[in-house]
């Protein structure tokens, strides 16, 4: 039997379905995932995420996303950006397509890292965005996870070749994949999850409603 949580889940979940076919949102659809969020945070199944960090990790697909303030809640999941902004300018400007944006977290390690799928200028190779962070947690603030993310990856596509990786982007032979970062201590509150859904609610205003996917991590190792 379905309860009102389930209801209002499968609510929120259709209204996210119900993007512009180039994947962005009218102002009353936004209206509707909004107030559907609302509706499901009261009914979290892990009220304190910090004190249960093992039912938190996995992969997780963002199916939603508002990146900081409101109006950037038009922007659809796969949208055109660049290299520089998806690393905190790790890399150099490089222009490419998100496809896909999934969140691995990890209680073992405290991972958690951003795994961005992307589309080189070529418009034919693909690899990973990895930003590697770090995430610490305090009894007195049960839903807030604190994150340093503190290096970014380009990395190939399991059984595709780097250096392919690099000439598509633009980059040296010899350019590293992996650089350092230092960009600014942020916070994220997971003000509702259960074993499906996550929302998340960021330091800079960013909501993000996540669903956990059955693949294996491709930037933490699970034993």
């Amino acid at each position: 039997m379905m309860t009102a949580t389930d209801s209002d889940k499968a609510g929120l979940l259709e209204a996210i379905a119900a993007s512009r076919q180039d994947g962005t949102y009218e102002d009353g659809v936004l209206d509707r995932i909004h107030a559907g969020i609302e509706r499901l945070r009261p009914h979290t199944a892990i009220p304190a995420p910090a004190l249960e960090q093992h039912r938190v990790s996995g992969p997780w697909r963002t199916l939603f996303a508002q990146f900081q303030v409101r109006h950037t809640a038009g922007k659809p999941i796969e949208h055109d950006s660049d290299l520089s902004i998806q690393t905190f300018k790790a890399f150099p400007k490089q222009p490419l397509r998100v496809r896909v944006l999934d969140q691995e977290i990890h209680h073992e390690g405290c991972h958690y890292n951003n795994v961005v799928r992307v589309m080189a200028p070529d418009g034919r190779t693909e690899g990973h965005v990895i930003v590697w962070g770090r995430y610490r947690v305090e009894a007195a603030q049960p839903q807030r996870y604190f994150v340093e993310f503190y290096q970014a990856e380009l990395r190939a596509l399991a059984g595709e070749d780097a250096g392919t990786l690099r000439l598509a982007f633009g980059l040296a032979e010899d350019a590293p994949l992996v650089r350092p970062l230092k960009p600014p201590r942020l916070h994220s509150d997971i003000v509702y999850c259960d074993e499906e859904l996550r929302i998340n609610v960021g330091s800079l205003g960013g909501v993000y409603v996540l669903r956990r996917v059955d693949r294996p991590p491709v930037s933490v190792s699970v034993s």
